[in-house]
């Protein structure tokens, strides 16, 4: 699973944004699966086409936007 993980993120991170913004992007296998800003019904529709995968979830940020971000 640690692989799917780091895939799906080294996708978002080369992701072209622009057109995703103010909005969740849900990312299986490294490709962008769905799209929107109501994270409960994307999370539902991912999880009913794709039951045995981890869904990678992430929010665009509003153009402008700093996001701090600390481990």
């Amino acid at each position: 699973m640690p692989y799917a993980t780091t895939k799906n993120y080294n996708a978002f991170i080369r992701l072209d944004t622009r057109k995703y913004t103010d909005q969740y992007v849900v990312m299986v296998d490294g490709k962008v699966v769905r799209s929107g800003k109501d994270i409960e019904r994307l999370l539902k529709e991912v999880r009913k086409k794709y039951p045995s995968k981890l869904p990678f979830v992430a929010k665009v940020p509003k153009r402008g936007v700093l996001v701090l971000f600390g481990v």
